[in-house]
C-alpha cells in the first residue's frame, strides 16, 4: 500500500518499530499476567494503569503533543531542557498527591497501590515526553533503542513474577514504575547532556508557546484519554474488576491496529504544519490511504486475535464477543488520530479538542447505557460509538479549517 511503503525508511518506520516492540511486549506481559492475576485480579492492574495513564495528561498538560510543532527541527538537548521545565512543577504536585496518599489511612487497602499509580504517573509523563523529544529533535533512532531497553527491562522484572505466581496487583504495577523510571532518566540525562558545554538558556517565548498550544490541546488530551480509558472505569465501578479483566486482554492485542497510523501521524506532524504554512499540504493522499489501511487491518486483527484467544486461558473466552467492535474501534481511532493531527497541523487546536470533546460526550454516554446491560460487550460499543463520532466531526474540523486558512496554491484535498 502506498501509506506503507512512504513509511518506509522515514522516521514513521522508526516510530513504527518501537510501537511494535512494545506491542510484541505488551502480548507476552498480557498472557502472563491473565494466567496469573485471573480476570478479576488483571481487572485490578487495568485499573490502576488507566488511573496512572490519565493522571500522566494531567501533568503534561498538552505539551507533550505541543512541542512536536513548536521544537521541530531543534536539537534534542534543546527540546529535552524544554520539557524538564515544563514539567518541573506539574511533577511537584504529583510526588506531594503520592505521598499525600500514604499518609490517609482512610483509603484503606488502596492507599498503597493509588500512591504507586500516581507515582506511575510522574513517571509516565517523562516517559511519553521522551518520545515527544525525539520527534522533534529528529531523534527516532534513540527512541527505538529507548524502546528496546525499557521493554526488555519490564520482561526481566514481569518473567520472575510470572514464574513465582504473583498475584499482587500493585507488585507487577511497581515493575511498570521501576522500567519507565529507569528508561526515562536514562535517556532525559543522555539528551540533555550532549552536544556542547554552552548550552543557549530556554527561550522563554518558546516555552510561552508551547505552555499555551499544550493548553488549548488539554481539552484534547483529556477527551481522546475520556474515550479510551474512561471504560475501564466504568466497567470496573458499573460492572465488576473480572469484567475490565476480560476486556482489558482483548484491547490490549486489539490496539495494535491504530498504532501504525499514529506513529505516521505523529512523526510527520512538525512537516505538515510547514507543508500547511507553505500551501503545499496534501489531505487526501494521506486520508485515502488511511482509511484503506483501517479497513484492512481492522478485518486481518478480527482473525488473528480470534486465534490468540486461547492463549489468555479458559477464563476469558467470553471476550470472544468483543474482537469484532474492539478492532473496527481501533482502526477507526487510528483515522480519528490522523484526521485530528491534520487539524493541530492546520493550527486548529480550538477544532481538535471540540472533535474528541465530542467524542468524549457520545461515548461516555454509551458506556453508561451500555455497561449496565451489556458489561464488557458494552464497553467495546461504547468505545466504538465514540470513535465513529470523532471521525464524523473530525472530518468536518478538517473542511472548515481548511476553508478558514484558505486553500494556498498548491494545496488539495
Amino acid at each position: 500500500m502506498q501509506l506503507v511503503r512512504r513509511m518506509v525508511g522515514d522516521a514513521a518506520a522508526l516510530l513504527l518499530a518501537a510501537q511494535l516492540v512494545a506491542a510484541g511486549v505488551a502480548f507476552v506481559v498480557n498472557i502472563l499476567a491473565a494466567r496469573v492475576l485471573e480476570p478479576a485480579g488483571r481487572g485490578e492492574l487495568a485499573l490502576l494503569l488507566q488511573i496512572a495513564y490519565v493522571g500522566s495528561l494531567g501533568l503534561l498538560l498538552g505539551v507533550n503533543r505541543s512541542v512536536i510543532p513548536v521544537y521541530a527541527g531543534e536539537p534534542a538537548r534543546t527540546v529535552t531542557r524544554a520539557f524538564a521545565r515544563l514539567l518541573v512543577a506539574p511533577s511537584a504536585v504529583g510526588l506531594a498527591v503520592a505521598f499525600g496518599l500514604l499518609a490517609l489511612p482512610a483509603v484503606g487497602s488502596w492507599r498503597v497501590a493509588l500512591a504507586v499509580a500516581v507515582l506511575f504517573a510522574v513517571v509516565n509523563a517523562f516517559a511519553r515526553s521522551v518520545r515527544a523529544i525525539a520527534i522533534a529533535g529528529g531523534r527516532h533512532a534513540d527512541y527505538l533503542r529507548h524502546t528496546l531497553l525499557s521493554n526488555g527491562l519490564l520482561m526481566t522484572l514481569v518473567v520472575p513474577l510470572f514464574l513465582l505466581e504473583v498475584r499482587d496487583s500493585t507488585v507487577w504495577l511497581l515493575a511498570y514504575l521501576v522500567v519507565g523510571a529507569v528508561a526515562a532518566a536514562a535517556w532525559f540525562l543522555r539528551w540533555a547532556l550532549a552536544g556542547s558545554a554552552a548550552a543557549a538558556p530556554a527561550d522563554p517565548a518558546r516555552l510561552h508557546e508551547a505552555r499555551r498550544e499544550g493548553l488549548k490541546l488539554l481539552p484534547f488530551a483529556i477527551a481522546r484519554s475520556g474515550v479510551m480509558r474512561f471504560d475501564r472505569f466504568l466497567l470496573a465501578g458499573i460492572a465488576s474488576t473480572a469484567a475490565l479483566g476480560i476486556y482489558a486482554g482483548v484491547a490490549t492485542m486489539t490496539e495494535l491496529v491504530a498504532w501504525p497510523l499514529v506513529a505516521y501521524a505523529d512523526s510527520r506532524l512538525g512537516r505538515w504544519r510547514t507543508q500547511n504554512d507553505l500551501g503545499e499540504l496534501r489531505m487526501r493522499t494521506l486520508l485515502l490511504p488511511a482509511a484503506a489501511y483501517s479497513v484492512v487491518a481492522s478485518t486481518a486483527m478480527v482473525g488473528v486475535t480470534h486465534l490468540m484467544l486461547p492463549l489468555l486461558g479458559p477464563a476469558y473466552q467470553p471476550a470472544e464477543t468483543l474482537i469484532v467492535p474492539l478492532c473496527a474501534a481501533a482502526g477507526i481511532f487510528g483515522m480519528t488520530h490522523l484526521a485530528v493531527s491534520l487539524l493541530i497541523a492546520l493550527r486548529r487546536s480550538v477544532l481538535a479538542s471540540i472533535v474528541e470533546t465530542v467524542g468524549f460526550a457520545v461515548s461516555m454516554i454509551g458506556y453508561i447505557v451500555l455497561i449496565s446491560r451489556y458489561d464488557a460487550l458494552g464497553a467495546a460499543y461504547g468505545s466504538l460509538l465514540g470513535y465513529l463520532s470523532c471521525l464524523a466531526v473530525a472530518g468536518v474540523g478538517l473542511a472548515v479549517g481548511r476553508r478558514r486558512t484558505g486553500p494556498n496554491p498548491g494545496s488539495e484535498w
